[in-house]
């Protein structure tokens, strides 16, 4: 009697007229096969004496992630929370699950009533910014499944943390800047807004410290209020430092509008630079000197913490994702220059 032949996935796909990739995410556990259809293949595997791999029995769970983000943060386009969205979907589809996006409104965000994702069951959430600590402490009191937050941090065991290098990114932009010769410093910003505008502009103060600047510390420029509604501006002052310092894009390129509006030259007058790296082009084609955030590692980082947690896998803690520095057109290679409007 000859040797029994073995079966392949080609013998299935010819068997039921279905491509051999159909078959393969079937017989995988993968997204993209209804159920009717994985049942007729599974059936005919059988039928045929397919031998199902271990793993392919060993079928991987989809878990549905949902992502909640405050509207103030993505009614101005473009958004770096919604790119950092954009990064947590794609990743999240690349492990075979999905996102559901949920926005809270100002009103909901202060209310902090209803709880989240009260129509449809998730597995587990991320939050992506920073919201009210009344809307924080509802997600608490509510979710009954894993939480993760990204670029906010606080000190409860029960979430896990994914947070941008401000501290460090920030630190090491004012070390680039006292190297270049700048020696009078403004930050641009508001430190009790969010706790990552705190961060970065505690490691501006550090790098003034170390560099014995620290008479600097106290020229703050807010660039928005401390609570309430979410908008960028800011008033340009009668005597300008030689370097702006911002604690984002948005508002670096708000400021060298209104510097060219009055005919300062960026950054042959004044120098200034941003955090992010997010569009960093200004109206007038230059690139920002800036600090990119690695949205992709964030995603990754993100999601992967989200997934341990879903499988009873041990997290917790603050992950903090370091970046990289973009020397851009908007600072000389020299400071000591003061301008007087």
């Amino acid at each position: 009697m000859g040797q029994k032949k073995e079966v392949k996935l080609e013998d299935i796909s010819r068997a039921l007229g279905i491509s051999v990739v159909t078959v393969s995410n079937a017989l995988n556990g993968k997204k993209g096969v209804s159920d009717a259809t994985r049942e007729k293949i599974f059936n005919k595997a059988s039928e045929l004496g397919y031998e199902i791999k271990k793993e392919e029995k060993q079928k991987k769970k989809a878990y549905r992630v949902g992502v909640i983000v405050a509207e103030r943060y993505i009614k101005e386009f473009p958004s770096f929370y919604m790119d950092v969205y954009k990064r947590v979907a794609q990743e999240t589809t690349r492990r075979g699950s999905i996102t559901v996006l949920e926005v809270v409104d100002e009103k909901k965000e202060e209310c902090a009533a209803g709880g989240a994702f009260s129509d449809v069951s998730v597995d587990g959430v991320i939050v992506i910014g920073q919201l009210s600590d009344k809307y924080i402490e509802m997600l608490k009191n509510t979710c009954r499944v894993p939480l993760v937050c990204v670029d906010y941090y606080d000190v409860d065991e029960r979430m896990d943390y994914v947070l941008t290098d401000g501290y460090g990114g920030m630190e090491e932009m004012v070390e680039m800047l006292v190297r270049a010769g700048y020696r009078s410093f403004q930050f641009v910003g508001n430190p009790l807004a969010t706790r990552n505008i705190m961060d970065r502009y505690m490691g501006y103060c550090k790098a003034l410290e170390r560099n014995k600047l620290s008479d600097q510390q106290g020229k703050v420029i807010s660039d928005r209020e401390t609570k309430g509604y979410y908008r960028l501006d800011v008033e340009v002052p009668q005597e300008l430092p030689e370097v702006f310092v911002c604690n984002c894009d948005k508002i670096a390129k708000i400021l060298i509008d209104k510097l060219q509006q009055r005919g300062i030259s960026v950054p042959d007058d004044v120098g200034v630079t941003g955090f992010d790296n997010f569009h960093p082009q200004t109206s007038a084609g230059l690139l920002l000197t800036t600090y990119e955030n690695d949205e992709k590692r964030i995603a990754q980082a993100s999601v992967g913490l989200l997934f341990r947690r879903i499988e009873g896998k041990k997290a917790g803690g603050i992950h903090i994702i370091e970046g990289r520095l973009i020397e851009g057109d908007t600072v000389r290679k020299g400071g000591r220059y003061k301008w007087q409007m």
